[in-house]
């Protein structure tokens, strides 16, 4: 083996332990963050929320299949994921249907803005909550059939058990394109296009609160519209920049599957961007830290739910006992008091707390 092929099998490995492990402790908390945040009250009356919210569960999940198996081979011997074909399977499948249901409900939430942005009140009317939670449904049920082939197909690839993919030649050719369309160019066309509209509809609306009113608060209202576009069009700018290596990659891949003379070096340097372009996916988990940085009213309202939560855990189990009181009678001496718990934040009241964004 060749110094070049050493150098990357190090590097590979550097990736996975250090930055994967990275983006699954910060993308983890990040998308509880936001669970959090977008299951309170005011925001579950959001539309878009309503799939911002799904999306954080979904890139959890994407996490924790795409992620924790790949650390947990670098400590352990042999890899279940590439000797016991049900883990094989099961892993390909829910990572295919995290990854692409994150992706679609980060699309939906585009189109949704796309909607509550338009000039004519019926489209307006589309974005609805009631909308969202039936989209919501429907996406994950297309999701849950769509990569169903990886169950079927799916199996540990001999000879040394190396590798967990597809075995079967047509179907890998169908789940490349399946995947560089699907996964790769349409969500971010859509999105992208999406991004372009929300923007222009955005202006236009502005141009025109600017001649109805110049008060205080239809200029407060102007800029937290302005700061939530700005939210939405920096999660699209992610996962756009993030998807283009993966999809190239891709592409690359599926025109020289057939080459069989490939020397080491190639492939060494085929699995090192492998690696690298999946990490770059995860990205997508990473929207609460994009939104802290970009949206100063998120920064406020995520300080009070800290806030919140800190006070509620204080006060939670906090017991205040008056003094015992000694009274004597017919030679029994009796302890009397009281014992009063102060009044406490319950988590349910921090969730349902109302947040302006």
């Amino acid at each position: 083996m060749s110094s070049l092929s050493n150098t990357l099998n190090i590097a590979q490995k550097t990736l996975v332990q250090y930055c994967h492990m990275t983006i699954l402790i910060f993308g983890t908390i990040g998308s509880l963050i936001n669970i959090c945040l977008f299951s309170r009250r005011n925001l579950r009356s959001n539309s878009c929320c309503i799939y911002l919210l799904s999306s954080s569960i979904s890139a959890i999940i994407l996490l924790s299949i795409g992620i924790i198996p790949q650390i947990y081979t670098l400590y352990r011997s042999p890899n279940p994921f590439t000797t016991i074909s049900t883990f094989c399977k099961a892993r390909s499948y829910l990572n295919q249907t995290s990854a692409m249901s994150c992706r679609w409900l980060l699309v939906m939430a585009c189109i949704d803005r796309c909607f509550s942005c338009s000039t004519s009140v019926r489209i307006r009317n589309l974005s609805s909550v009631k909308t969202a939670r039936i989209i919501v449904i429907i996406i994950n049920i297309i999701w849950f059939i769509l990569p169903i082939h990886m169950i079927i197909y799916a199996n540990i690839q001999p000879p040394g058990n190396i590798a967990c993919s597809i075995t079967n030649n047509n179907v890998d050719i169908y789940h490349r394109f399946y995947t560089i369309i699907m996964g790769g160019a349409l969500p971010s066309l859509i999105a992208f296009i999406s991004s372009l509209f929300i923007w222009k509809n955005f202006q236009k609306r502005t141009k025109r609160r600017i001649l109805l009113s110049n008060n205080e608060l239809s200029k407060r209202k102007q800029k937290r519209d302005q700061q939530v576009i700005f939210m939405l069009l920096i999660q699209v700018t992610i996962f756009i920049i993030s998807t283009i290596p993966f999809m190239s990659f891709n592409i690359y891949s599926t025109m020289t599957q057939y080459i069989t003379d490939k020397s080491t070096d190639r492939k060494a340097i085929e699995g090192f961007l492998k690696t690298l372009t999946e990490l770059l996916i995860y990205f997508i988990a990473m929207s609460f830290y994009s939104n802290t940085l970009v949206s100063k009213t998120f920064r406020k309202e995520l300080i009070k739910l800290f806030k919140c939560i800190f006070i509620c855990s204080r006060q939670q189990n906090r017991l205040r006992i008056t003094p015992l009181n000694t009274a004597t009678t017919n030679n029994t001496t009796t302890l009397t008091g009281t014992t009063n718990r102060t009044d406490f934040v319950s988590m349910r009241q921090i969730i349902e707390t109302p947040i302006k964004i």
